[in-house]
C-alpha cells in the first residue's frame, strides 16, 4: 500500500499560484486594446497541460493522455510526462517572454510601434508606480471579479473533478473512455472561447454594445446558463446521449468568461493587472478545492445514487448563478483612478481607441495622438 503525503502537492500548488499573475502583468503592456479579448481566449484556453485553472486545451489533452498512461504504463508515468512538459514550457517562456516590447531583442520596429499606439500604458510608466494594494483590496469592482469568478471556478471544477466519477458511477464508462469523454468538451471549448472573444471585440468596435455590457453578457453566458444546464443534467438520469450533449454545451459556455470577468481584470487596471489578478485569484481559486470537497462530502460514498448527485448539481447551480449577481451590480470596464498617477483613461476613451483603430484612424487620447503621447 502506498501512502502519499499531501505536503509536496500543497507546495507545488503554492508555486503554481505565481504563474498567472506574472503572465497577466504582461497583457497590459503587450496586447493592443482592440485585440485583448481575442488574446485572452488563446492565452487562457491554450495553456498546455495545465488543468489547474480549467484551461481547455490543457484539460482536453491531459485527461485522455492520463487515462491512456494509467491504463498502459501505471500512474507514475502521468507525473513524469506532465512534469517534463512543464520544465520544457519554462525553458520556452524564459527564452521568449520579456517585460515590454521595448525590452524584446527580436521584435520589429513596426510591430513595436503598433503595440505602443494601441496600448493605454507603458512599461516604463508602470514601473515608477507602487502597487496600490489598499485601493485594490477596497475596490468593489476588483471584489466583483473575484467573487463572480469564484462561481465560475466552482461549476467548472464540478465538471473537472467530480465529473469523471459521475461518468463512471452513473453512466458506466471505463477509465480510458472516461478520460476521452471528460476531456473532449474542453477541446471544443477552445474553439468556442475564440468565437466568444472575437464576438466581444466586434460588439465593442462596431459600437453595438458598451465594453461594460459586453463583459456582463459574456459573464452571464459563462455562469448563469451552465448553472441552469447543471440542474437539467440532474434530471436526465442515464440518458447518455442527452447528458453528453448538455454536458458539452455547459462546458463550452463556461469559456465565455474569458471575454467577460477574466478580461475585465485588464480593463480596470492595465498597469496592475498582475496584482488585481493575484487578489481575484486568491478568492476564486479557493473554489478549485472547495467545490470538489463539497461534492464528495455531499455524495458521502453514495456516488451510485442519482439523488446524491442531484444535491451536488443543485448546490453548484446556486453558487454559479448567485455569485454572478455581484458582477452584474459592480462590474465595470472603467479604468480605475488608482491605475494612473496622472489621471485615468475613461471607458469612453478606451472604446474610442478600439473603434478608431478598426476605422483606420490614428488613435487619440486626451486630445493627443498616441504617437504624441509616446514621444512625450
Amino acid at each position: 500500500m502506498y501512502h502519499i503525503s499531501s505536503k509536496p502537492i500543497s507546495e507545488f500548488k503554492l508555486l503554481q499560484g505565481l504563474t498567472w499573475p506574472a503572465m497577466y502583468a504582461l497583457v497590459g503592456h503587450w496586447i493592443p486594446v482592440p485585440e485583448r479579448s481575442r488574446f485572452m481566449s488563446s492565452f487562457q484556453e491554450a495553456a498546455p497541460f495545465d488543468p489547474r485553472s480549467g484551461f481547455s486545451i490543457g484539460i482536453g489533452v491531459t485527461y485522455p493522455l492520463c487515462g491512456f498512461l494509467i491504463a498502459h504504463l501505471g500512474w507514475r508515468s502521468v507525473f513524469y510526462t506532465t512534469g517534463s512538459i512543464g520544465v520544457l514550457w519554462c525553458g520556452i517562456w524564459y527564452l521568449l517572454a520579456f517585460d515590454s516590447p521595448e525590452m524584446h531583442p527580436r521584435i520589429s520596429l513596426r510591430e513595436q510601434q503598433y503595440i505602443k499606439e494601441n496600448t493605454v500604458n507603458t512599461y516604463a510608466a508602470s514601473r515608477k508606480q507602487r502597487v496600490p494594494w489598499k485601493a485594490i483590496l477596497t475596490s468593489p469592482h476588483a471584489w466583483a471579479i473575484g467573487v463572480t469568478t469564484f462561481g465560475r471556478i466552482w461549476v467548472h471544477y464540478t465538471f473537472i473533478i467530480p465529473g469523471p466519477k459521475y461518468m463512471k458511477s452513473i453512466l458506466g464508462f471505463s477509465i480510458e473512455k472516461n478520460g476521452l469523454l471528460s476531456g473532449a468538451p474542453f477541446i471544443c471549448s477552445y474553439v468556442a472561447s475564440v468565437f466568444f472573444c472575437y464576438t466581444a471585440d466586434k460588439l465593442v468596435t462596431k459600437n453595438i454594445m458598451s465594453l461594460t455590457n459586453v463583459r456582463k453578457v459574456m459573464t452571464a453566458l459563462s455562469q448563469v446558463v451552465p448553472g441552469l444546464l447543471v440542474l437539467l443534467i440532474s434530471y436526465l438520469g442515464c440518458n447518455i446521449d442527452l447528458v453528453l450533449v448538455v454536458w458539452f454545451i455547459a462546458v463550452t459556455l463556461i469559456t465565455a468568461s474569458y471575454a467577460g470577468a477574466m478580461a475585465n481584470v485588464v480593463d480596470i487596471a492595465p498597469n496592475f493587472a498582475g496584482p488585481v489578478l493575484a487578489f481575484a485569484q486568491t478568492i476564486h481559486m479557493s473554489a478549485s478545492f472547495l467545490s470538489p470537497l463539497a461534492a464528495f462530502q455531499m455524495l458521502n460514498e453514495q456516488e451510485h445514487l442519482m439523488s446524491a448527485w442531484r444535491t451536488v448539481f443543485y448546490v453548484t447551480a446556486f453558487v454559479s448563478i448567485s455569485t454572478y449577481v455581484t458582477f452584474q451590480i459592480w462590474g465595470t470596464s472603467k479604468i480605475q483612478p488608482w491605475n494612473y498617477t496622472e489621471g485615468a483613461l475613461s471607458t469612453t476613451e478606451q472604446e474610442e481607441l478600439m473603434t478608431d483603430k478598426v476605422n483606420g484612424n490614428e488613435p487619440v487620447m486626451n486630445g493627443k495622438t498616441t504617437n504624441d503621447i509616446n514621444v512625450a
